[in-house]
């Protein structure tokens, strides 16, 4: 939504159309299209009961396109002067949450140990950024199931979750309203340059899943706006205050709530909640890249690439959802 208080100033490198849409194989109770929540995500909701061996498809064709962002050298004269009052403050900052404590007596003093009180925004965020990456220890074995900052800190170890969530709350106790970004790569190479023509195929199921899923942050700057940065991958050729055109950002924000009456920390993609009987999914993206103007590697303006999926005669990314259910049971959206 453009221009929004959630969305104004931000760079473009995501910028995305729905082209098809379509759930076949139930009658709905229940559907809405193009919901948007709290943090300014698009979603879409349905509910279906199903017989026995029943199954219900959702098809879904987006054209993407892919920005690197990068921002350099900005000064004190180009940084504006913070609203306190601005609903960005209420969403990102202001508050102590699950799994962004804020109000953590350990987590202040370590905020307020690696900056100086001087450091405007963007000198924070880098010294923070700098600190999660060399003291944290990357860890891909922990469970799913959200850690937090807090936790971070005490065992010096997480995964993408961890350290964003980390960096997020060290910035907001400095009242710079900053964020988590959720959705998944196509590549964890950072090398890696996609042409016209490439495929990638990536699925997801009850059995398994090959899917690259991924969480970095953004943080906000007066006059600037949402700047994105990767502390996971600090190592690979420097992820602050830049991003590339190897991620898909699937949603923005944390504690997303999700009906009937429960909230998720961070939102998968996509989610099912059901009651009763057991089901099986399958969960399939193409994605075909239809153009690139990537330079050589090394060099780091803006870049863009064009994604597109199955089913359309050029590019589009193709979201198949099969739901299939062992015995009559209903499912809430």
């Amino acid at each position: 939504m453009p221009n929004s208080t959630q969305t104004r100033f931000t760079p473009p490198y995501q910028e995305s159309e729905l082209l098809y849409n379509n759930v076949t194989g139930y009658n709905p109770a229940q559907i809405i299209m193009g919901r948007n929540d709290q943090f300014n995500n698009t979603y879409d909701l349905f509910n279906a009961t199903l017989a026995p061996a029943a199954e219900v498809t959702l098809d879904q064709k987006y054209r993407v396109e892919l920005n690197t962002i990068k921002f350099q050298d900005i000064g004190d004269s180009e940084i504006g002067t913070y609203n306190m009052s601005d609903e960005i403050f209420t969403l990102y900052c202001n508050n102590s949450e699950p799994y962004y404590e804020r109000d953590d007596a350990s987590l202040i003093s370590l905020s307020n140990s690696i900056v100086d009180p001087g450091d405007n925004p963007v000198e924070k965020a880098k010294k923070i950024y700098d600190w999660v990456s060399d003291n944290l220890v990357y860890n891909g074995g922990l469970p799913a199931q959200e850690m937090g900052a807090l936790w971070a800190y005490t065992n010096l170890q997480g995964d993408c979750s961890e350290y964003s969530s980390l960096m997020i709350t060290l910035l907001r106790i400095q009242d710079i309203p900053a964020r988590k970004v959720t959705g998944f790569l196509i590549s964890n190479n950072p090398s890696l340059r996609p042409k016209a023509g490439d495929v990638w195929n990536f699925y997801a199921s009850d059995l398994g899943s090959n899917m690259l899923g991924h969480a970095w942050m953004e943080y906000y700057v007066p006059d600037i706006g949402w700047i994105a940065c990767d502390p996971t991958w600090s190592s690979a050729t420097g992820y602050f205050n830049s991003i590339d055109f190897l991620r898909f950002n699937l949603n923005v924000g944390a504690n997303f709530f999700f009906p009937p009456s429960f909230t998720m920390s961070e939102f998968s993609n996509p989610v099912f909640v059901h009651s009763g009987g057991l089901y099986n999914f399958n969960y399939d993206i193409k994605i075909t890249v239809l153009a690139s103007n990537l330079l050589p590697s090394g060099s780091f303006p803006i870049l863009l690439i064009v994604f597109i999926a199955v089913g359309v005669a050029a590019v589009l990314i193709t979201l198949i959802i099969i739901i299939k259910r062992s015995r009559k049971k209903e499912g809430a959206y």
